[in-house]
């Protein structure tokens, strides 16, 4: 079948041609490439960030949280509750 490229179980129309060298990032619901890459970060983790055309990367170091502010929020409830996370005694705290 000519013009399908196959993901796993299911096949997608190929909406452009995969790039010979580097790396290549599909949006893997319709198959199409939204990032091309001529190098790949060297790390253990990295936020992505896209915008249009140009891609870049932030390295995360090992004690960096990543999450939304209902994650946050959510884990400032427990603590506050005292069923999760506690906060040591004299630990900084934000006045909400």
């Amino acid at each position: 079948m000519a013009g399908l490229v196959y993901f796993e179980d299911f096949a997608v129309s190929k909406k452009q041609e995969m790039p010979n060298t580097g790396y290549a990032i599909i949006r893997c619901d319709d198959g199409v490439i939204v990032a091309r890459l001529t190098s790949f970060p060297v790390c253990e983790r990295a936020l992505m960030y896209r915008r249009g055309d140009t891609v870049s990367f932030m390295p995360l170091q090992p004690d960096e949280i990543v999450g939304t502010l209902s994650l946050f929020s959510q884990m400032i409830e427990k603590a506050r509750s005292g069923v999760g996370y506690q906060v040591p005694p004299g630990s900084v705290t934000l006045p909400s």
